[in-house]
């Protein structure tokens, strides 16, 4: 199959999206696919890699907003279509509901009756509320152009539940996956953390933007009443909150015990989790799934994570961490206590995970899904033009 892969979001944009999109791509290719990545006309960082795997990267011109990152030339008030960008591709596979490129790639693959699909990665708040089904109905725009896809998958039951306000479309839930040979647990956890500069601590591990909506903040103030000389807190990513957080470490006294990494390499991030004990996802709302949980349990890694969005539908499945109250400080320090003080359940969790993330959440598990819905698509279009 000729398979286009499309959104404002993939890189440089960093994110759940991006990475999907990226990963998708080559695994697409590795099963023989002709594979394109069409998204605006930016430097992404990945022209070389794509060009070495053989997955093309069309780039469409236009004006970008600096802040939503998404490109208004074609915007969904313009008149202007992806057509010409789409037209030899057998299917369209947009990424993220609310950005133009997406939505009019859809429009694009109805009318050159092509499978046009589309993955749902969000979720907002209250996203099983009925209230969505009135504001869905005050941004006509968005209703009408999700009519377009034959299909959407929903990364998670609440990506499910959020979409499910503005389209009737058929829906299957298909979750993100998780390269399990690149994401791996290690032997020697002592040789990785000398690497990093943390030998002979306990990492607790956090992995993700610097956005409020993530909860970096609640969880600095929840390890910060932590009393654990070994315990030290590491934060991988970066965002507009990083120099707020660096501030808030100093004020709670904690600068010595908490390491920020900034953005790091994805050809390093494999090894930054393997240097963990613990992983932290303190998000405070509108997470649609939460990819970095599976590389997490992928690395043998136990969890805690706040209970929104589609996060229990991990964990309470594969038994392999700690749900707690969102934004609640004393339950998370509660949470990552028990696991520093307690080897034998952070081995069971992390053993947990890496099984369920192997049975269920390994691209070898979730391509023949992703494919198997392209063909019945396929198989069903001129259903479709009557």
């Amino acid at each position: 199959m000729k398979i286009a892969l499309v959104s404002d979001w993939y890189y440089p944009k960093i994110g759940g999206v991006a990475s999907h999109m990226h990963n998708l791509a080559v695994k697409l290719k590795e099963r023989g696919h002709q594979v394109s990545i069409v998204t605006n006309n930016r430097l992404t960082g990945k022209e070389e890699e794509l060009r070495k795997r053989g997955v093309d990267l069309l780039k469409v011109s236009g004006v970008i907003d600096p802040v939503f990152n998404v490109n208004l030339t074609y915007s969904l008030k313009s008149s202007k279509e992806l057509t010409k960008f789409l037209e030899d591709f057998d299917v369209i596979h947009s990424h993220h509901a609310f950005t133009p490129l997406s939505l009019k790639s859809l429009k694009a693959g109805r009318e050159l009756e092509k499978a046009a699909l589309l993955t749902t990665h969000s979720i907002s708040l209250a996203y099983d509320s009925r209230l969505w089904d009135v504001i869905g109905l005050t941004i006509p725009l968005f209703s009408e152009y999700l009519k377009y896809p034959h299909r959407v998958i929903a990364v998670s039951k609440a990506a499910e539940a959020f979409i499910r306000h503005f389209t009737n479309i058929p829906i299957s839930v298909i979750p993100n996956g998780v390269d399990t040979s690149v994401f791996r647990p290690v032997r020697n956890k002592d040789a990785v953390k000398a690497k990093f500069g943390v030998s002979g601590k306990d990492v607790v591990l956090y992995v993700g933007r610097m956005s409020y909506r993530k909860g970096p903040h609640v969880l600095l103030n929840a390890f910060a009443s932590i009393d654990n000389d070994k315990a030290v807190l590491v934060m991988v990513g970066s965002g507009d909150m990083l120099p707020f957080l660096r501030v808030q470490t100093k004020f709670l006294g904690i600068e010595d015990k908490v390491v920020f990494m900034g953005h790091v390499p994805d050809e390093i991030l494999p090894e930054v989790y393997r240097m963990g004990d613990i992983f932290v996802m303190p998000s405070i709302t509108s997470e649609a799934f939460g990819a970095v949980i599976l590389e997490a349990m992928a690395s043998g890694l136990p969890i805690v994570a706040t209970a929104v969005g589609g996060i229990p539908e991990i964990l309470e499945e594969s038994d392999a961490g700690l749900l707690v109250t969102s934004g609640n400080e004393l339950k998370l320090k509660e949470a990552i206590l028990t696991l520093l003080s307690n080897s034998y359940l952070r081995d069971l969790y992390g053993e947990n995970g890496r099984k369920t993330v192997e049975e269920k959440y390994s691209w070898d598990k979730i391509i023949p899904k992703i494919e198997s819905l392209y063909k019945e698509v396929i198989s069903e279009i001129p259903s479709f033009r009557n």
